[in-house]
């Protein structure tokens, strides 16, 4: 079978996560290309794709009866997990939307969640949120991963029922990177009321395992954020209000934590 579809960075890395022979369900599938890639490629068994807009709905079910894949790759209409019976898959994607939206996507129907074996996400926006939820819900986090594309950064992330670092084992990566900071306690550039909650939405917005990968595209991660506090600081000073006092050595603070974690070896 030749191969139809060619993904870019960001699917190709989901698509590296996804278990051989799943029976894929893929939520926000757009275009379907990333089931009907792992079809193609022989990775999954089956896939139902998802949208909730009518527009890349027919977009998918002309992709894929194109392909004639219509007995392999159902195409659903429908909001999140709602057009899936629990049971129907056992891996789920999700993948290029709001971290907050998956998590409502994913508390709506706790009976499909309990019956997937694995999920892997790539959320835009409150990674920590996800992470955090998702080891609290009984999920281990196997990978996950920082990839490039048209010059954005994206983090992908496998989790799995059986295997993986669990909520216990990762909050130990935490308490390291905790003791890790502590010469910028001691040199007195961060509150102590304020340090460890604020290494604490660090380490999860970052994320614990991608933290411990020393790439450049984590260079490239923290210097964005880096810029983005930088730009909101100056912000911030040009306000005359009494109240931002406290604001400002709070980002202050959180500068001197990425600026720690950035440069430590």
């Amino acid at each position: 079978m030749t191969i139809s579809v060619i993904l870019g960075p960001r699917l190709q890395t989901v698509a590296s996560f996804v278990p051989e022979g799943a029976k894929l369900g893929d939520i926000g599938t757009d275009h379907a290309y990333l089931p009907i890639a792992l079809y193609e490629a022989h990775r999954i068994y089956k896939a139902v794709a998802i949208d909730v807009h009518e527009g890349p709905y027919q977009s998918a079910l002309s992709a894929v009866k194109g392909r004639y894949l219509e007995d392999f790759i159902e195409v659903r209409l429908g909001d999140g997990l709602k057009p899936l019976m629990s049971g129907e898959v056992d891996v789920l994607t999700l993948a290029g939307m709001g971290g907050r939206t998956m998590l409502e996507i994913l508390s709506a129907r706790p009976d499909v969640v309990n019956s997937l074996t694995d999920l892997i996400v790539q959320p835009q926006g409150a990674e920590g949120a996800v992470r955090l939820a998702l080891l609290e819900n009984g999920w281990r986090l196997k990978a996950e991963r920082l990839v490039e594309e048209e010059n954005r950064l994206y983090v992908v992330m496998a989790y799995s029922k059986e295997t993986g670092w669990d909520e216990a084992e990762l909050l130990k990566k935490e308490n390291e990177w905790n003791q890790r900071l502590q010469p910028l306690l001691e040199q007195g550039l961060i509150l102590d009321t304020e340090f460890s909650s604020l290494v604490h939405m660090l380490v999860w917005h970052f994320g614990p395992l991608v933290l411990e990968n020393r790439s450049d595209l984590l260079n490239s991660y923290l210097n964005e954020y880096r810029s983005m506090l930088s730009r909101r600081l100056e912000q911030m000073k040009k306000s005359k209000s009494i109240e931002i006092e406290a604001k400002l050595k709070e980002v202050c603070a959180e500068l001197a934590l990425v600026e720690g974690i950035r440069t430590w070896q």
